[in-house]
């Protein structure tokens, strides 16, 4: 049986390697909205990797602050009004991440990595109401379907190869960064 500690560092451990899971979602739904918005195959990100680290951060610090969408001991109405207040702060939290990180890379690096500026109800082109509805009520979906069910099974499993899985991941990734970045 594992204590209260090993069973938080498994959740923990298994959270970073969804971040990285997510990351790599992120990038794919980037490759195949732009292939099929815009007919075209266009390198997607910043990073060499197929990841886009926005939406894995998003998705963690959305975890780590608010935690699960729904609880089960709570009723329709509870959890109907819990549902909606969580896509709100999710939106709120995945635009602010999404606005920082635009921000960042064309200030410090001179990249702008995407553009709202055709949406309606844009902020500097970073952020739109569309896409942040968007993602609003797609988050706790995603938590809740997803990420969490995943999280509890990863938890359980031997952290040795998960440890390692995503300190190869963590390097690879400082490592990319810093090539892409610098070079």
């Amino acid at each position: 049986m594992k204590t209260a500690c090993a069973e938080r560092g498994g959740r923990t451990t298994a959270a970073i390697f969804l971040f990285f899971l997510f990351s790599f979602f992120g990038w794919v739904l980037e490759k195949l909205w732009f292939y099929f918005a815009y007919g075209a195959n266009a390198d997607r990100g910043f990073l060499t990797l197929p990841f886009c680290t926005v939406y894995g951060s998003a998705l963690l610090l959305i975890r780590a602050l608010l935690g699960e969408p729904f609880l089960r001991e709570q009723s329709y109405p509870r959890n109907l009004l819990r549902f909606l207040c969580y896509a709100a702060l999710a939106a709120l939290i995945a635009s602010a991440a999404e606005l920082a990180t635009g921000l960042l890379f064309e200030h410090a690096f001179g990249v702008r990595l995407w553009s709202y500026r055709d949406c309606p109800h844009n902020l500097f082109g970073y952020v739109c109401l569309p896409a942040s509805v968007g993602w609003g009520f797609l988050i706790p979906v995603a938590l809740q379907a997803v990420w969490f069910p995943l999280e509890r099974r990863l938890a359980l499993a031997n952290g040795v190869w998960l440890r390692a899985a995503n300190g190869v991941l963590a390097c690879a990734l400082v490592f990319d960064f810093f090539f892409t970045a610098f070079a």
